[in-house]
């Protein structure tokens, strides 16, 4: 085993460090809680161990605070038939209409055909967040959890400017065929 070398100057530091170790520990709390000052016996007001009432809060999800409601009143929304099933964006259509959402064209064969999952799209711009919470709702509520996707622009030209929902019915809708 090593030997420690004690030097004067070394044995001084260490005691001087347990001394004022247990200088702390002896006169370093008061019964109240509060820090003594080091040197001194009385606290110093700054130096306070309570707690203190905290003005911060946890942060909250933005996506849960940012979603809005879903509205049915005044979305307009077009309905486009991507199967060889005749008249199942006809149905589809009347379907959403009954429910309150208002056509913003008649319901039409997509311009792509041999889609396998229905989709609702949705427009993007100043409304974007609006109109996705709108998709959501319709694709959960009516269309047994349809995928919801931004509108692109293989169906901007098949539906008219003011249309905020496009409803791409895929082979996976009951009744369609592929």
């Amino acid at each position: 085993m090593a030997r420690v070398n004690l030097s004067p100057a070394r044995l001084i530091v260490l005691v001087a460090l347990v001394v004022g170790g247990v200088a702390v520990l002896l006169n370093g709390f008061d019964t109240d809680g509060d820090v003594a000052a080091v040197g001194g016996t009385s606290p110093s007001p700054s130096l306070s161990l309570s707690p203190s009432p905290s003005t911060t809060t946890s942060p909250t999800p933005t996506d849960a605070v940012n979603t809005p409601e879903p509205e049915v009143d005044g979305v307009t929304f077009v309905v486009l038939n991507a199967t060889s099933t005749a008249g199942l964006a006809a149905e589809v259509q009347q379907m959403l209409e009954d429910e309150g959402y208002t056509p913003g064209a008649e319901a039409a064969n997509a311009p792509t055909t041999g889609v396998a999952k229905t989709t609702v799209y949705f427009r993007g711009g100043a409304d974007a967040a609006q109109n996705e919470s709108n998709a959501t709702n319709m694709a959960e509520e009516f269309l047994d959890g349809a995928e919801v996707k931004l509108l692109g622009a293989e169906f901007e030209s098949a539906v008219p400017e003011d249309t905020q929902l496009v409803v791409v019915i895929g082979a996976d809708y009951p009744g369609a065929e592929a």
